[in-house]
């Protein structure tokens, strides 16, 4: 399936099972999540190129990032997932609504970025910002070096570049539920798989 179809169709999956999807953080990855990274290209079943709850150190007391995207035999893409809570659900629900509002009032098309004024639920910011120190742990420990950190909701995605283990710098943000596909595909690219053979 094409990144585009996967898009368009995890959007279809929240508006036909949001309150489902989004009430278990499972569900979300489920739905939403492991559908984008297989488009991506990442093989979710096949533990040499994606771990799922991958343990960052042999600890009494672990953490386990979400994901943790393997290329040669080293972490090149971390993933942490989170619930798509009802209230952010909502919110985005009432942007597409406002959107579609105008485009019958004017015959004009929103769905350019730039009409965009809230691509993400304040509190997904708040809360990003809360567990930026968690994805720095994961890199120290997996000693990643390069790559990207990527916090989503299966709607809003997050990606960070890193540039050494625990050094993060914010790339983009993109919510596929209210933003145009392009944009979406761009943004999202990013992340393909580029295993050779």
């Amino acid at each position: 399936m094409s990144l585009r179809d996967a898009i368009a169709d995890a959007s279809r999956r929240v508006d036909c099972y949001g309150e489902d999807i989004a009430s278990m953080e499972i569900r979300t990855r489920y739905a939403l999540v492991d559908p984008i990274l297989q488009a991506l290209g990442w093989n979710i079943f096949d533990p040499s190129q994606v771990r799922i709850e991958h343990e960052t150190t042999n600890q009494s007391n672990p953490h386990r990032v979400d994901y943790a995207l393997f290329s040669e035999g080293k972490p090149v893409i971390i993933v942490e997932a989170k619930m798509l809570p009802a209230e952010r659900l909502a919110y985005y629900r009432s942007i597409r609504e406002e959107r579609k509002q105008k485009v019958k009032e004017s015959w004009r098309d929103f769905r350019d970025e730039k009409e965009i004024q809230k691509p993400a639920h304040p509190d997904m910011r708040e809360y990003l910002a809360q567990h930026e120190d968690q994805v720095r742990t994961y890199t120290k420990q997996l000693q990643m070096e390069s790559g990207y950190a990527v916090w989503t909701d299966g709607a809003y995605w997050r990606i960070d570049e890193i540039d050494a283990p625990g050094s993060l710098v914010h790339l983009h943000t993109v919510n596929i539920l209210i933003e145009s596909t392009d944009r979406c595909e761009e943004v999202l690219g990013i992340l393909r798989c580029r295993r050779n053979g």
